[in-house]
């Protein structure tokens, strides 16, 4: 056979046969020539032509009804697809899986004058289950965003009742067709209660990896735990994933400083659990293995937080947990995990005398925390230190990870505070962070339980570190890019933020250096002591820059490569890298 070299439609078409969707009802055109003649092409689809759009999506609805089979409808651009919409909407209300793939030349030039170039970004509500824009690929990237897009619209033609979707495909009018077996993109599938569930290798490496989360309950602990022991699993945590039961391992400092070549530690399989992650070291350490990815969730929808998803389970935690631990009499080792642990204790041992910092700070408070407080950490480095460090396991932790922005760490601890009065709430935030949401401070309910440790360097931290590229600009481009100088006044004495605090009722500490910070930490933690509280922690970038890096190069082995790489990157352009690279690949 012979397929289009459009890698889109290629995408599309191997998708379709791994999918087992065969029926294809196509109309006249040009724009959907390197799909349509792909079908006509590849003996697997039965093809079907339809001048009249409008008929060819009631007979689509027919084949659907009758057959009991999805059907793709396949057009060019213009209102060829507008005639599609009466046929889609008896489609969509009889909940017949038929699938539209309508081919144009880009949005791009929407609205320019352009022959045959119509929106197609916003459709009627009840003509699809779900629209996606399917781009031109040009390269990998490409091809995975692809791949998850068309993965999504395709399972969403089955899901609840089943229905019409709509894919809007780009093309680059490509009139070559190459000879041979048609390339295999990774298809994604969607398991329910009542579905048979793929089996599981008792001996593969398998890392629960958990993002922000709500506490667990008993039985959902339980459930998860005999997961643990019967497939050797370990389940990666941080501070905001709220799971303390076996398996649990804190993984930010071992996978900072751990290479994807380490076959020993590299997982097998990623089970993804919860919501968006704060963990970069650990999510980029898991990016980098390339293993195979699965997601657990009541929402069943497509999250391919790795691009190597392959399967998506649409069930609570407890049920799938329950559902693979009954499948194995026996429990395991727990090799794995001590493999794990093994390098994290290795590690810990390497930890130097941190500067006076944020990092610092975790380290020491942390072992201080009440047991059955709450802990609240602004987004990125307030959360990103304490995820080095422990604190009791009876401890919940929660960070704005949703919106993933700057705003409202201290209005999210006050809401906290109001919801459990007998609870202390403990408050992580840089400056930035602090004064972008310092207004809740006035607030006349402000609660006795609430304490804020805040780590002010004068500046986002987070632009400013090793990792960032922001660390390669000039101390004058800090002002702009970073914030530099906002927020350091002083009134009597007084920082702002301890002028503003007092003034509205706060109790105001300060701590610059380890001595001061060691004299304040034990009252400021003690959940005896009435509140509110803020302790403020003043340090330096420079200082909070060291302790960063001190962290994230533990190994020696991989810092020397680190420092090679950086000074290879200085001496050799990067074009010319760029260049090796695409050599090396082939």
């Amino acid at each position: 056979m012979s397929y289009s070299v459009e890698r889109n439609a290629q995408v599309i078409v191997s998708l379709l046969k791994q999918h087992r969707i065969r029926y294809v009802v196509a109309s006249p055109g040009t724009t959907n020539i390197p799909l349509v003649v792909t079908f006509q092409r590849d003996p697997y689809f039965k093809v079907f032509s339809c001048v009249d759009e409008r008929s060819a999506a009631y007979v689509a609805c027919g084949l659907a009804a009758t057959g009991g089979e999805p059907v793709v409808l396949s057009c060019t651009g213009a209102t060829a697809s507008r005639d599609y919409m009466p046929g889609l909407t008896e489609a969509y209300y009889r909940k017949l899986p038929v699938i539209a793939l309508t081919s144009f030349n880009g949005n791009r030039k929407i609205g320019q004058l352009v022959p045959q170039n119509l929106d197609r970004t916003v459709i009627p509500n009840d003509i699809a289950l779900k629209s996606v824009q399917i781009p031109v690929v040009r390269d990998n990237t490409d091809a995975v965003y692809c791949t998850r897009l068309v993965n999504d619209a395709l399972l969403e033609c089955f899901r609840r009742g089943g229905g019409p979707v709509h894919l809007n495909i780009e093309t680059s009018y490509t009139p070559e067709f190459v000879e041979g077996k048609l390339p295999v993109y990774r298809k994604i599938n969607r398991y329910g209660y009542e579905d048979q569930f793929p089996k599981l290798n008792q001996k593969a490496k398998i890392v629960v990896f958990i993002g922000a989360h709500q506490p667990f309950k008993d039985q959902e602990t339980a459930a998860l735990e005999r997961f643990v022991h019967r497939y050797n699993a370990i389940v990666f945590v941080d501070h905001t994933s709220n799971y303390s039961g076996d398996g649990a391992f804190l993984s930010t400092l071992a996978t900072d400083n751990t290479r994807s070549s380490d076959e020993a530690l590299k997982p097998d399989l990623i089970i993804m659990v919860g919501e968006i992650s704060g963990d970069y070291p650990t999510a980029n350490y898991l990016d980098s293995t390339n293993a195979v990815s699965w997601r657990v969730s009541r929402d069943g929808e497509i999250r391919d937080r790795f691009n190597t998803l392959t399967a998506v389970f649409e069930c609570s935690e407890q049920f799938f947990f329950d559902r693979y631990a009954d499948a194995m009499d026996d429990d395991s080792t727990d090799s794995y995990y001590r493999a794990w642990s093994a390098r994290d204790l290795e590690l810990r041992a390497r930890i130097p005398e941190l500067p006076f910092s944020g990092r610092w700070i975790a380290q020491t408070a942390s072992s201080k925390v009440p047991v059955k407080s709450i802990m609240h950490f602004a987004i990125l480095n307030a959360l990103r230190s304490w995820n080095y460090f422990s604190y009791d396991k009876s401890v919940r932790g929660f960070c704005n990870t949703g919106g993933f922005g700057i705003d409202g760490p201290m209005s999210t601890l006050f809401g906290s505070a109001l919801a459990e009065p007998s609870t202390v709430n403990y408050l992580i935030t840089g400056d930035l962070a602090f004064f972008y949401d310092m207004n809740i401070l006035g607030n006349r309910d402000l609660m006795k339980n609430i304490r804020i440790l805040l780590v002010n360097n004068g500046l986002g931290d987070e632009m400013h570190m090793s990792y960032s590229i922001g660390s390669q600009l000039h101390d004058d481009e800090f002002k702009y890019v970073c914030a530099d100088g906002h927020f350091r006044s002083h009134l009597d004495g007084m920082s702002a933020a301890g002028s503003w605090a007092t003034a509205m009722g706060v109790s105001y500490s300060r701590a610059e250096n380890k001595q001061q910070f060691m004299e304040q930490i034990d009252k400021f933690m003690d959940p005896n002591n009435e509140g509110p509280i803020l302790l403020e922690c003043v340090t330096t970038p420079d200082a909070d820059v060291q302790a960063g890096t001190m962290l994230t190069q533990l190994d020696p082995n991989i810092n020397r490569e680190k420092k090679l790489k950086k000074a290879i990157k200085n001496i050799v352009p990067n074009s010319i890298i760029q260049k090796t690279k695409k050599m090396l690949s082939k």
